[in-house]
């Protein structure tokens, strides 16, 4: 946690606020707001006082900072363990480390120094220092290795330098520049998100083009940001990609990343978030069943899924016979008549009345009223004809 006393940076005589972060994109331009800061000057926060759990952020007061990045930091910082904030607030002390894209680049380099707070244990050090630089080790090989000799060896380098949290040691591996000062690195702050979407600029003829991650379902607010960041001015500016799930199948994130309209994408994953891994099959069945082509028509069908029925896995009419006649709870069933049962022909005559049809997710039938499915029928024709890009 970062408490940030923050003013504006062209009149800095003014009141000021303070901003707890991480937080909520949203929650933090309406805070912002409240020094007249919004996306066209947030770099002109100016830090009166840093306090909370990250005392070596102080390095950051007496001048203005990009809050985004601020934020982004945080979430960064949010997901250290103890040792991991040391070795951060060691560094910083260490290497004199006051702009927030060093800052953030260093997050992702801390494997490049030791932190040494307890001198009583050389084996302690030395394993501590071997996994810093290797990142892991098996341990097969932990076994065999000498760390008590890389502890004294360490101690004994004269690189440490002596900080508020410890000596801190160089580990002379190359720094990595994942920040350029401009666009984030991809980074899962959180791991509920439903889809995560890869974006980029329509017609970029760079071979390493500018990109930007979403986690959805998200604010409008984290979109609008998306999009300054990539100098968008609409959706339509955009093109993008489904990268990863939670929860859906590699087929529908493909069908979804066909689409234009991110605003109803979003919709769409905040309906889903809701729905335990079951209806989310289902869901993807009554797509398919229905050949829905737009997230709008989507967000209609997810609405309006106790309109159908669903049997996942089964994909023959034996099956689905099978399963009404023994699994479905709708006939006491005595396993001795197996043999004199015909499935098939139950399934048959099932499905024919059902008019249901098997997808490559199962079994999937309307059985809302005639009047619902002519409503559901009805909108998704409306929404076919009237949908756009935003």
């Amino acid at each position: 946690m970062i408490i940030a006393e923050l003013k504006n940076g062209a009149n800095r005589d003014s009141y000021s606020i303070d901003i707890t972060f991480p937080v909520d994109e949203e929650s933090m331009m309406e805070q912002l707001s409240g020094i007249n800061i919004s996306d066209s000057n947030i770099e002109d926060c100016y830090v009166a006082k840093i306090s909370g759990d990250v005392p070596a952020l102080c390095e950051l007061e007496n001048d203005c900072i990009h809050a985004d990045e601020m934020n982004y930091l945080a979430r960064r910082i949010d997901s250290f363990d103890n040792y991991e904030l040391t070795k951060f607030q060691g560094a910083i002390a260490r290497e004199g480390i006051c702009t927030m894209k060093d800052l953030i680049n260093l997050t992702f380099n801390l494997h490049n120094y030791t932190v040494v707070t307890d001198f009583s244990n050389l084996k302690n050090i030395g394993s501590n220092h071997y996994l810093d630089k290797n990142i892991g080790c098996p341990a097969s090989e932990m076994e065999r290795l000498d760390f008590e000799t890389m502890g004294r060896n360490l101690l004994s380098s004269g690189d440490g330098k002596v900080t508020p949290y410890g000596v801190v040691f160089c580990n002379s591996l190359p720094m990595e520049e994942v920040y350029n000062g401009k666009m984030f690195p991809d980074y899962d702050y959180t791991s509920d998100y439903v889809l995560k979407l890869e974006m980029m600029r329509k017609g970029s003829q760079s071979t390493s083009p500018e990109k930007v991650w979403l986690y959805l379902p998200t604010s409008k607010a984290c979109i609008l940001k998306a999009l300054l960041h990539l100098g968008a001015d609409t959706y339509n500016d955009l093109t993008f990609q489904c990268v990863d799930s939670m929860s859906l199948s590699e087929s529908f994130m493909d069908h979804l990343s066909l689409m234009d309209n991110m605003g109803e994408i979003n919709e769409l994953s905040k309906i889903i978030q809701f729905l335990d891994p079951e209806e989310i099959k289902k869901l993807e069945a009554v797509i398919d069943y229905t050949q829905a082509k737009t997230a709008g028509e989507m967000i209609e069908l997810a609405n309006k899924l106790d309109s159908f029925f669903f049997v996942a896995g089964i994909s023959n009419v034996e099956q689905y016979g099978r399963h009404m006649i023994i699994e479905s709870g709708h006939f006491k069933y005595d396993s001795e008549l197996e043999s004199y049962v015909d499935f098939e022909k139950y399934g048959q005559d099932r499905l024919k009345h059902e008019k249901g049809c098997f997808t490559s997710y199962g079994y999937i039938c309307c059985t809302g009223s005639m009047e619902e499915i002519c409503d559901l029928n009805d909108q998704l024709e409306e929404n076919t004809q009237t949908m756009g890009g935003i």
